[in-house]
């Protein structure tokens, strides 16, 4: 459950100190730096031990060097990095986290719950610490002493990182408290709304409460991000990596509106038209997230300007003539652009749907005048 997250937050001072020595090694720890964040991992670590060559006293580049083989399951390395920091700032909590992290995935229970300790220890006000100590406590059983960690990781950061609520979940589920679990665990939604673990251990906490519609619809989604998780990370390394590609913000979007973020897919579909004004796809992607929010004013604008780069997109036509409908207005534009969409592609099924619903509001409307008149 727990992840691999880039803890390196040790004091500014301490980071200027560490590498002032040289410029040679802050230019290899920048770009080892912008390497690492755009997941080419092995040109990372070149650069990063090009640092360590010219300084081999800086535990802060050690540290990001431990992350980077974490990142990549070369734990053994990555224990190897990070004790090496230790060896030069031991008091520094983060490094007892990350070794602990490390040993948790190794399954080394023992150790890890050592490591979790002594960064407790350290820092006895850092949630993340006692987040792993419940997972630890978690594996081993220990349900008393998972839930005091997890309870104390949610005290002391109530809106962060919702791992602590999905292990206290857990727990909760384990002791059969369902109705705190469901509590907790729609908590962990409410502060990640794309958690794809936190959707399928809802699923299972409805199925043993005997809810089934709300099992499934949770298990429907899990499913869901499941399947965008791999998507995801694939669309945000591409931007990472070509900060000017429009279409790379746009497919962004469209993942980020699958998984129920649509303030992330509105921000990357504005993105992507301030880079390539004349792509159709990302107007008209921008008009169905704010048609499906309702909001129609702003939904028919993104519509129109697909239209004008692009008058042949008939799933924008048949979109704007529903707007057209649902809002109420201009019921002759409605029954246009239906009728556009069916010519352009007369095998769409939905197309003639519409384009039935706008004759019918026209009628309406039409016989209504007639009769007022």
């Amino acid at each position: 459950m727990l992840k691999y997250f880039a803890i390196f937050i040790l004091c500014n001072a301490f980071i200027n100190i560490a590498l002032s020595d040289s410029s040679s090694v802050e230019k290899h720890y920048k770009d080892a730096t912008a390497y690492h964040d755009v997941g080419e991992f092995e040109q990372a670590i070149s650069e990063y031990r090009k640092a360590i060559a010219l300084n081999p006293n800086s535990p802060i580049i050690y540290n990001r060097l431990g992350v980077v083989y974490a990142e990549l399951k070369q734990y053994d390395a990555a224990l190897d990095a990070y004790q090496r920091a230790l060896a030069l700032s031991p008091m520094t909590t983060e490094l007892h986290y990350n070794v602990g992290l490390v040993h948790l995935k190794q399954g080394d229970l023992p150790r890890a719950l050592e490591a979790f300790k002594r960064a407790i220890t350290l820092d006895a006000e850092w949630g993340d610490a006692y987040t792993g100590l419940g997972e630890v406590y978690l594996k081993q059983g220990d349900f008393g002493q998972a839930a005091h960690a997890y309870k104390q990781a949610t005290r002391l950061n109530p809106n962060g990182n919702p791992n602590a609520f999905l292990g206290l979940g857990k727990v909760y589920t384990k002791q059969r408290r369902l109705d705190d679990a469901t509590t907790v665990v729609e908590k962990a939604i409410e502060i990640q709304v794309d958690n794809t673990e936190a959707y399928y251990q809802l699923a299972q906490i409805y199925i043993k409460r005997g809810e089934k519609k709300k099992a499934a619809s949770a298990m429907a989604f899990f499913k869901v991000l499941r399947q965008t998780d791999p998507l995801l990370e694939e669309a945000k390394t591409w931007v990472n990596r070509h900060p000017n590609d429009a279409r790379g913000y746009n497919n962004l979007g469209i993942v980020y509106l699958a998984r129920r973020r649509p303030e992330d897919a509105i921000d990357n579909y504005k993105r992507a038209i301030s880079l390539a004004p004349d792509l159709a796809t990302a107007h008209y992607n921008l008009g169905h997230v704010y048609h499906r929010q309702g909001k129609m004013n702003p939904a028919i604008a993104a519509y129109q300007q697909a239209l004008t780069i692009d008058t042949t997109l008939a799933i924008a036509h048949n979109n704007i003539a529903v707007c057209y409908m649902e809002s109420g207005i201009d019921l002759d534009k409605a029954l246009f652009h239906a009728r556009t969409a069916v010519r352009l592609v007369s095998t769409e099924a939905n197309y003639w749907d519409t384009l039935e619903m706008a004759v019918g509001c026209w009628l309406s409307e039409t016989i209504g005048k007639e009769v007022s008149w």
